[in-house]
């Protein structure tokens, strides 16, 4: 069994095969392992009831049960690409993909369902030499792999957009790092490691900037589930344009600016810190203003959420957002420490902080959304950050 077919939706190609049991878990062996088993997809099943489907769906594969098939993305370049279309058999695709590097492949649907063939194999070893069906999407833009794992998991319950996420946040992440190394650097989830200087975030922070930048908002409510939904749609819209990603990163690109821009404001000797923030690092050290710096120059580019983007007029409305924020950051080059801290008017920002005894998160999330919105229309006429640390 071998059979293809083109998404030119979203410039996918879907190879739809048959693996006996042991091949398929010997494709995966990298890319699961490195997941940590069900790390990056849904949570373990450690209810009750979670583990009863578990341990009915071993009980199952072993009297010859036909299970969904697994989906697998990946990450391909042109000549990998151009490579498959001379593929034409099952063989000579397992031969294909068994030479691709396990970073660019990604279980996208079916991690729990892999764990059951694992734990199955081990208890009755016959069933290695069955067969199931499984689809790889391979694509060269990330984002397509970002929308059909979208798509696919429309529905289920529950359906978390982080850890959904999470299951391409390697590939997204290895292609952050690429496009802005040499800019910022990005820490692995699992690095215990403390931000030292401008520049550097942690690698979870990134793919929920995704979220946020691609739903138009400055925090994503899962625990609300129309929201969720609303969230969901607007991700599903905006990551379905090859564009997005580019402006994604044009985005992440003009934060570190901003943030190395803002770090050059010292902590000043002899003063006691105002609030948490004893220096301009400080600010981008929070992942509230992280947040609404993404959600201010998504809305700028895209509009309102629920409206229409207009993607023609994104790339004039990104090119003003560019050229507001170096606008910034020359000024700011352009200042000695006393200017830049009357420029900066950090007491003014605390102040706004300070005080707040609910719904800290939220309250400080739209605060810089407004701040770094105002700053991004204002740039050329700001005497200092205070009419943006004051925007309501």
């Amino acid at each position: 069994m071998y059979h293809t077919l083109e998404d030119r939706r979203v410039h996918c190609t879907s190879v739809m095969t048959a693996l006996t049991v042991g091949r398929y878990l010997e494709l995966v062996e990298g890319v699961y392992a490195k997941r940590g088993g069900l790390d990056g997809q849904r949570a373990p099943l450690k209810t009750k009831t979670g583990i009863t489907i578990r341990s009915r769906m071993v009980s199952d594969l072993q009297q010859g049960a036909v299970i969904p098939p697994v989906v697998l993305g990946v990450l391909a370049d042109d000549p990998q690409i151009a490579e498959l279309a001379t593929v034409g058999d099952s063989e000579a695709f397992s031969t294909w993909f068994s030479a691709l590097d396990p970073e660019a492949i990604s279980i996208i649907d079916g991690m729990q369902r892999t764990t059951a063939l694992k734990e199955a194999v081990v208890v009755h070893g016959a069933i290695a030499n069955t067969s199931i069906r499984v689809e790889f999407w391979i694509s060269k833009y990330l984002n397509s792999l970002i929308y059909r794992m979208l798509v696919l998991n429309t529905g289920q319950v529950p359906w978390e957009l982080g850890r959904q996420l999470e299951t391409v946040y390697s590939q997204f992440l290895k292609r952050i790092s690429d496009e802005v190394g040499g800019e910022a650097e990005i820490f692995e989830r699992d690095e215990k490691r403390r931000r030292a200087s401008a520049g550097q975030y942690q690698s979870s922070n990134i793919i929920e900037l995704l979220l946020i930048f691609s739903s138009r908002k400055s925090e994503i409510d899962i625990k609300d589930r129309v929201a969720e939904d609303f969230a969901r749609l607007d991700a599903i819209e905006t990551t379905a344009h090859a564009e997005f990603l580019e402006y994604f990163i044009q985005m992440l690109r003009l934060m570190v600016a901003l943030d190395k821009a803002f770090s050059k404001l010292p902590r000043q000797n002899g003063e006691e810190p105002v609030g948490r923030l004893q220096s301009g690092k400080d600010i981008f050290a929070s992942f509230p203003a992280m947040a609404g710096f993404a959600a201010a120059v998504s809305v700028f580019l895209f509009d309102e959420p629920g409206f229409k983007i207009e993607w023609a007029d994104a790339g004039a409305k990104m090119d003003q957002v560019q050229q507001a924020i170096e606008t910034l950051t020359a000024r700011i080059d352009g200042f000695d420490p006393d200017g830049l801290r009357q420029f900066m008017q950090m007491e003014t920002l605390a102040e706004r902080l300070s005080g707040r005894r609910g719904g800290v998160g939220r309250f400080e999330r739209e605060m810089f959304r407004r701040a770094f919105t105002t700053m991004i229309k204002n740039a050329e006429r700001l005497e200092s950050m205070e009419p943006c640390w004051l925007a309501s």
